[in-house]
């Protein structure tokens, strides 16, 4: 969904038939929502192009084919829809489960999503302001003159995401919020527990991933963006190493104003010892 987080309200979105279409930043949870609804339903030619051209769209190896593809179109908007699509819908129709990972998507266009589809299953993977902003400063995501604002905006959408899973009625059944530091604590303990969430058995070849992915004691790989991270634990705790003191306390002190606001606020509740 980083397609139409950084494009609507500045940029035509564009959609495989040739359309094009501005919306303006109020319709983004409403376009977020529909795209993953169409996605969920293998409705691959009614979601915008850019979504499959993402650098965030990560595709499994069994699709292989559908990936090539859309690196041979090179960008042609109307040969991804009559070349690769068919070959995603195909797979969708195909297959007994489908999960996508999501970022950039707040809850109130998840909760507009599980209305729908009720049967749809949410794990929402929260972590602390603190570390969640040093890890975005390392990638370049935020810089280090725009951390105040950022800190701001993080700990408020962080907030109402968490405000609205409490509010809304469809998020007391098939949702499971899971918090970050607890998944890198216990990473086989807590996958257990999402599969057993989705109804889905937990194979001894998943368990092996898990362990070689996150938990060989003493191993960490130094990458922007990697899933491998070895030891799992030591690696969440790396930007304790190179924070600095001042940039620590930029990130409390407009995290704090939430809690100044609400002493039991839901960031406390959550992350009161991140």
């Amino acid at each position: 969904m980083q397609y139409l987080s950084g494009n609507v309200g500045h940029n035509n979105i564009t959609y495989m038939n040739g359309t094009q279409r501005f919306y303006d930043r109020t319709s983004l949870h409403d376009l977020h929502a529909l795209a993953i609804r169409n996605l969920l339903l293998c409705r691959f030619h009614d979601v915008p192009a850019g979504v499959f051209k993402s650098s965030h769209f990560l595709y499994h190896n069994h699709l292989k084919n559908f990936y090539n593809c859309v690196l041979g179109v090179r960008g042609n908007d109307t040969l991804l829809g009559k070349k690769c699509i068919p070959m995603l819908k195909q797979k969708c129709e195909r297959a007994t489960s489908f999960a996508i990972k999501l970022i950039t998507v707040r809850m109130e266009a998840i909760a507009q999503v599980m209305k729908l589809l009720p049967e749809m299953y949410v794990i929402h993977l929260v972590r602390g302001p603190r570390p969640a902003l040093f890890s975005q400063m390392k990638v370049g995501q935020v810089a280090e003159s725009n951390l105040a604002n950022a800190s701001e905006l993080h700990c408020s959408n962080l907030l109402s995401d968490l405000a609205v899973t409490k509010q809304e009625s469809c998020f007391r059944q098939n949702f499971h919020r899971q918090r970050y530091e607890d998944l890198v604590r216990d990473p086989l303990g807590q996958f257990e527990g999402l599969f057993e969430f989705v109804n889905l058995k937990f194979h001894p070849n998943v368990q092996g991933k898990i362990k070689q992915i996150a938990m060989r004691k003493g191993v960490v790989r130094k990458c922007l963006y990697c899933s491998d991270k070895g030891d799992a634990m030591a690696a969440s705790l790396v930007w304790r190493k190179s924070a600095h003191f001042s940039h620590v306390t930029e990130i409390q002190k407009h995290c704090d104003k939430d809690r100044i606001k609400r002493p039991l606020s839901l960031l406390t509740e959550y992350f009161g010892a991140d």
